[in-house]
């Protein structure tokens, strides 16, 4: 099964873009069952044209702090946990040739592809970032820094736990004015919609923004979910990355 490329929809040629599955493996050098990580990367980024040695990734900490990064930060991640970026939850980059990732297990990943500058983000959204509205935070970091304009911006998201699954506290209620859904008096948490609104929130298109509505809790078979695994998820990773 080839790697799915959230922004397969808008036929581009410029951008590679990717999520994995559990099929290729745990990605995370620091979660689940690391020792064959590195080489689970290998495989999966040799295939569309990544050299995992590249890869520069980030010590996820639930916030919406993004980097920007350039030729001199390649690497950092790719080999070793402790060289990743630290307190970060999403990076950009208007260099070709330069894979920016994230790590996800029930979290939702947010892609932005800028086809004017070019430029490229990758973001982490679990509910706390969501709540800190990570969405604006990068469109914000990718105005001041490439100029970008939000309605040009075309975005994907990847595989997370949906609103079937996300069951929440009721006082999440007053964090989130929507997105909640109430359901025999229990509420569950639609993270795509929300992030979705922020999106169009900041004047991104809506037809610009692409759901594949992959629900990692219920579809365990094929993705990783940390609510239903606990301390034995893996990491599935997303990847983005100006060709």
């Amino acid at each position: 099964m080839p790697p799915y490329n959230p922004l397969q929809k808008f036929g581009l040629n410029s951008v590679t873009a990717a999520f994995s599955r559990k099929q290729d493996g745990n990605m995370s050098l620091c979660y689940g069952d690391v020792p064959g990580s590195p080489e689970n990367r290998k495989k999966f980024l040799a295939a569309i044209g990544i050299d995992y040695r590249d890869l520069i990734c980030a010590k996820q900490v639930h916030g919406k702090n993004i980097e920007y990064v350039t030729e001199e930060n390649k690497g950092r991640g790719a080999l070793d946990y402790d060289s990743s970026f630290t307190d970060t939850d999403g990076f950009v980059t208007d260099k070709k040739g330069l894979p920016i990732a994230i790590l996800t297990a029930d979290c939702l990943s947010v892609f932005i592809y800028d086809p004017l500058r070019p430029a490229v983000a990758i973001l982490h959204a679990g509910w706390r970032g969501t709540e800190k509205n990570i969405c604006a935070e990068g469109i914000r970091v990718m105005r001041e820094r490439f100029g970008s304009r939000p309605q040009s911006l075309l975005a994907g998201f990847g595989p997370s736990i949906r609103s079937c699954c996300f069951e929440v506290e009721k006082d999440f209620k007053s964090n989130f004015p929507f997105g909640l859904i109430e359901r025999s008096g229990r509420i569950f948490m639609d993270i795509a919609l929300i992030n979705r609104r922020q999106l169009a929130g900041c004047g991104v298109k809506e037809e610009n923004i692409f759901d594949p509505k992959v629900c990692t809790f219920s579809d365990n078979d094929n993705y990783f979910s940390f609510r239903k695994e606990a301390k034995n998820a893996g990491r599935l990773i997303s990847v983005i990355m100006l060709k």
